[in-house]
């Protein structure tokens, strides 16, 4: 205690006796001897090494000062003291501290709208870390930072520390009570004279929405909206307007905020004249072409920069990746603008080296040979741009980038860089559809065998229903030429709702080639398939109701009693072209056919660009002999377009038709076409798959055939009348045409994607029944498609007739989708 009051003495007295030193020089305070006081965890050596005082030096303001500074930026001790008392020599030093805790456990509370994985990243506190009062503000600020950021401005938040017993360790919990979002009431625009408010406002993401759309305030998108303010006065010919400033008001009582936004508009201005100069390697003409805008129009900023971009697009065409564009303005009659475009062309950019990067398992020649820029020439940015939608075409990559690195000598490397994503796809589970039930499935497909780019598949389906297997290979380069080769064998067997099963076994050969002429997005396709069928299993309804007979009654008068009594029935089996008559044995189809294809979109699934158009022709029997023989002609025609945002529209049709010279008896039946559903033959959602199929008046019906003498010869004698009592019967259409429409959108990019469709479809026996626009079944709804890495493309669609089908009717039905609707 004594030595307690002497140190505090001496400090008191501390300034007056360097005061004093000052006018004496010749007194001096040195330091004998320095202790650490105060300390637990943090050792002696460590304060001391920090320390400015050391034995033997004088002890000075500046020391003690220094000395503090840096003991508390070790960010260990929330109080540090530099106590001092006489000894014979001098001053003993001592230096007293007082350690913060260390945390052991950060915790929160509250939180709904973050998630607290989130929350620690973000205040990235670990355990074992010192805490003190201003850091755990610091954080606090940060955690409401977050929340303001998606609109909470109201977040209230509060720290909470529980110490230990020896108070070296603590826990820290913020208390965070979230609150309701902002939501913006007003914006109040000033500054503005000609442009009205809404013009600009409704540009905003942050304002007063309608009842549908959320007016939640949204931070992130807070100073993108301050730019299309502005953009949108340069759009409107006010080029010199800008933002003066801008404030948010938030009325806590209600949660309400309104946005203040004063702006300069200016003068409105005109285009005028447009020249170009020092221009050599394109024309005057060509360039003028360019020009988004014309003399004398509202000055355009939007136009303006697209007509800038589009100079700089022709040049990159031609190799002149170093140009550069001078926009010389001029204003003459205080809001027409002349402009210059003085063009500094360069020299043309030769191809030096083309390299893949990223590619860990595809092997470079695959990706290389989808490229159509070579070492040697000119740069041209198309050819860069079709390069990458062919090696995307190849569906094994999430995305393809392609970079230029600019040499010493004005030439470049183009490096395409490649990130891979999972191909192969093993399956090993159940599926449901309306025709085949309850299915099994086990799978192997490689789209990508060994890195070649071959393709290896290999399936077995089982259930009641189904049961097939089928193996596939595919070389899509034979010997180093652009060249497709496809093999495959099969063996199904497929019970068609309750009536019959048809087995199927064989296999096919593919050839393919790309073509370079109408342009080198078209293939072209031949196949040989030889195969065999066979229908059994008929189900005892099926074959009675296949089937017609003849009836003979008498109809007359005896004793003056009038009677109708039977006289005798013939069975005269299936009627004719029924499945039945075939015996159930195995009949053999040789089929050839040639598919002509252009696929100019941009990805090969979920495409926002481009279009599919594909004919195929394919003829059974005749020359190939079997027992089949028909001709069938399909048409596809697809299209895709780019909406707002990420949207996209796909519109597609389809057209078939199947005839034979020998008569329907030669039509294989399953060839035909049965829309409905998500089936391959056509989508028409809403509606059971295959089910979209023609009722046919079949030639010979039963009849009942009456005779007045009772004696009479059946079959002989004439009759007196004959009734004749046709039935219809569901038979597959010769004739087939759909319709999809379907408006694209992705959730999670690449990843989830959701939809919203309109369909049409229907099948026809003849073509005189065909009716475009009143004859289509429609069916309307919603979707959701989900990429899997290892499985592919599943989904499914929510889909309303809009049309009464026979005995259905009208109403909600799903469907289960494998793939896109666009295949």
């Amino acid at each position: 205690m004594l030595r307690t009051r002497a140190r505090t003495a001496l400090l008191i007295v501390l300034p007056i006796l360097f005061l004093g030193q000052a006018i004496h020089a010749q007194q001096q305070f040195n330091v004998v001897s320095v202790e650490v006081e105060g300390n637990r965890i943090a050792t002696k050596s460590l304060i001391l090494g920090v320390a400015s005082i050391d034995e033997g030096m004088s002890l000075t303001p500046t020391v003690i000062t220094e000395t503090i500074r840096r003991l508390y930026g070790l960010g260990l001790f929330s109080d540090v003291r530099i106590e001092a008392e006489p000894v014979v020599g001098g001053l003993k030093v001592f230096i007293v501290v007082k350690e913060l805790p260390k945390l052991s456990n950060l915790g929160f509370d509250g939180n709904k709208k973050i998630k607290t994985k989130d929350l620690k990243e973000e205040v990235a506190l670990a355990e074992g870390v010192h805490i003190s009062p201003y850091l755990i503000s610091e954080k606090k600020n940060q955690i409401a930072e977050m929340y303001a950021e998606k609109g909470y401005f109201q977040a209230d938040i509060k720290p909470e520390v529980s110490y230990l017993d020896d108070s070296t360790l603590a826990s820290l919990k913020y208390h965070i009570d979230e609150k309701s979002k902002v939501k913006v009431e007003k914006v109040v625009l000033s500054g503005n004279v000609c442009v009205k408010d809404n013009d600009v406002i409704k540009k905003m993401r942050n304002r007063k929405r309608g009842f549908l759309r959320s007016s939640d305030f949204a931070q992130d998108k807070y100073d993108e909206d301050l730019e299309k303010v502005i953009d949108e006065f340069h759009r409107r010919g006010y080029i010199d307007a800008y933002l003066v400033s801008d404030s948010i008001w938030i009325d806590s009582t209600r949660n309400r905020m309104t946005i203040f936004l004063e702006v300069y508009e200016g003068p409105r201005y005109y285009f005028g004249s447009v020249q170009f100069s020092s221009n050599e390697r394109l024309s005057v003409d060509l360039l003028s072409r360019l020009l988004e805008f014309e003399e004398g129009q509202v000055f355009d900023a939007e136009k303006y920069d697209q007509t800038l971009e589009g100079i700089y697009s022709a040049y990159y065409e031609v190799g002149h990746l170093h140009i550069r564009v001078a926009d010389i303005r001029t204003t003459r009659a205080d809001s027409i603008v002349d402009i210059n475009y003085d063009i500094l062309e360069g020299l043309p950019s030769h191809v030096n080296l083309v390299k893949i990067v990223g590619n860990y398992k595809t092997k470079e020649k695959v990706i290389r040979r989808e490229i159509s820029t070579f070492p040697g020439q000119v740069f041209n940015q198309s050819l860069a741009i079709r390069s990458v939608r062919d090696v995307m075409a190849l569906n094994y990559f999430e995305r393809v980038v392609p970079t230029p690195i600019s040499l010493p000598n004005g030439d470049i490397d183009l490096e395409y860089e490649v990130v891979e994503k999972r191909t192969g796809q093993i399956m090993a589970g159940a599926g449901y559809n309306s025709q085949d039930k309850l299915v099994g499935n086990v799978g192997l497909g490689i789209p990508n065998f060994r890195g070649n780019g071959q393709n290896v598949a290999f399936s077995i389906d089982f259930g009641r229903r189904r049961n097939s297997f089928s193996l596939s290979f595919t070389e899509p380069w034979v010997f180093g030429r652009p060249t497709l080769l496809g093999v495959s064998i099969y063996t199904v067997n497929q019970r068609w709702f309750e009536d019959y099963t048809e087995g199927r076994q064989g296999g096919s050969i593919r050839l393919g080639r790309r073509l370079r002429w109408p342009d080198n997005y078209f293939r072209i396709y031949g196949s040989y398939v030889l195969e065999r069928h066979r229908f059994f299993e008929f189900d005892d309804y099926f074959v009675h109701q296949n089937s017609y007979k003849s009836s003979y009654r008498f109809a007359g008068s005896v004793g003056g009693i009038n009677v109708n009594v039977p006289l005798g029935e013939k069975q005269h089996g299936p009627y004719p072209g029924s499945i039945i008559n075939y015996d159930e044995e195995w009949l053999t189809s040789s089929r050839f056919a040639i598919n002509i294809r252009r696929d100019s979109r941009n990805l090969p699934e979920f495409a926002t660009s481009g279009s599919i158009f594909s004919y195929t022709f394919e003829n059974t029997g005749g020359l190939l002999g079997g027992f089949w023989h028909y001709q069938k002609h399909s048409i596809e025609m697809a299209k895709f377009i780019p909406l707002v945002w990420k949207f996209a529209l796909a519109a597609k049709v389809q057209y078939g038709v199947v005839t034979s010279p020998s008569g329907d008896d030669h039509i294989l039946v399953t060839d035909r076409f049965t829309p409905g559903g998500t089936d391959f033959d056509g989508v028409v959602r809403g509606y059971d798959g295959g089910s979209l199929t023609p009722d046919s008046m079949v030639t010979a019906s039963d009849s009942t055939i009456y005779y007045s003498n009772p004696q009479a010869v059946i079959g002989v004698d004439p009759p007196d009348s004959v009734v004749v009592s046709p039935f219809r019967t569901r038979v597959r259409g010769k004739y087939m045409l759909t319709t999809n429409l379907e408006l694209q959108f992705p959730f999670v990019e690449g990843q989830i994607y959701g939809l919203a469709f309109f369909d049409a479809g229907n099948s026809w026996l003849h073509r005189r029944d065909i009716k475009p626009l009143t004859g289509l079944y429609r069916g309307a709804g919603l979707g959701f498609r989900i990429q899997i890495p290892g499985l592919g493309t599943f989904g499914f669609d929510f889909g309303y007739a809009l049309d009464d089908f026979r005995e259905e009717g009208k109403g909600w039905k799903p469907h289960f989708q494998y793939g896109t609707t666009f295949r």
